[in-house]
């Protein structure tokens, strides 16, 4: 009987321990403007600094996930208090809402499709400079561009603080001027077209697309190599 009666309260216990974990939980853009309105809240910018700088969301902090000291900020935060964070397009929020976790804060916040899927519901944004942000180019004028190419398009979507973006990019330059009477090349960075990123529904990059006459053929995410991309254009110039 005490045997018994330990594993049941031993079983209580984990219950009670697994029960009282914080989850990370992912709000859409509506969900998510309607939560930073709360007064004791903390609201969290985990991309570059020169991403905040273009623009960002009101009255929230900014904390780059990819420097070094990033933790040591992040517990320098209250841990008793609702932690809103966001970033591009959501990966980069995702990470610092699971190192929140770990860390110890109660209630997490992740916005999905990040700034992305914000401003994509014509939500408001701010810049450090106090200047209207620019939004960039239409998704209605990406394709018409699109449509006017004789050539094959390979649109290369980037940003300037992707590592594997740098990488990437001068493989590319070389393939089109090895292949430029077939095709040419058009360079998106996601941060400043975001009505072009949230539209494609990009999670992550670098990430090519190829089109002909307007229309996307191919496509692929993360570092490809030259001789990869150069069979697609070859394959689709005929």
């Amino acid at each position: 009987m005490k045997l018994m009666t330990s594993i049941f309260l031993l079983a209580l216990t984990f219950a009670a321990c697994t029960g009282q974990s914080p989850t990370v939980k992912n709000l859409n853009a509506d969900e998510f403007e309607k939560g930073i309105k709360g007064k004791n809240i903390q609201l969290l910018d985990v991309r570059t600094p020169g991403e905040y700088s273009e623009k960002h969301l009101a009255h929230s902090k900014n904390i780059n996930l990819n420097e070094a000291g990033f933790e040591t900020q992040l517990n320098k935060m209250d841990k008793s208090k609702p932690l809103y964070v966001y970033c591009l397009a959501g990966s980069r929020s995702a990470q610092a809402a699971e190192l929140a976790t770990k860390n110890g804060f109660k209630e997490i916040y992740n916005l999905e499709g990040g700034i992305n899927a914000w401003i994509g519901g014509r939500k408001p944004v701010e810049t450090s400079s106090g200047e209207a942000p620019d939004m960039g180019m239409s998704f209605d004028d990406y394709l018409n561009q699109l449509k006017a190419k004789d050539k094959l398009v390979l649109v290369d979507f980037n940003a300037v603080w992707c590592g594997p973006c740098k990488i990437l990019k001068p493989i590319v330059h070389r393939v089109i001027k090895n292949n430029n009477a077939k095709a040419e090349l058009l360079e998106i960075d996601v941060d400043k077209n975001p009505e072009i990123s949230r539209t494609m529904h990009i999670s992550g990059i670098p990430l090519l697309v190829l089109y002909k006459q307007g229309k996307e053929v191919w496509r692929a995410m993360g570092l490809t190599d030259e001789g990869t991309i150069e069979k697609q254009i070859q394959k689709f110039s005929k």
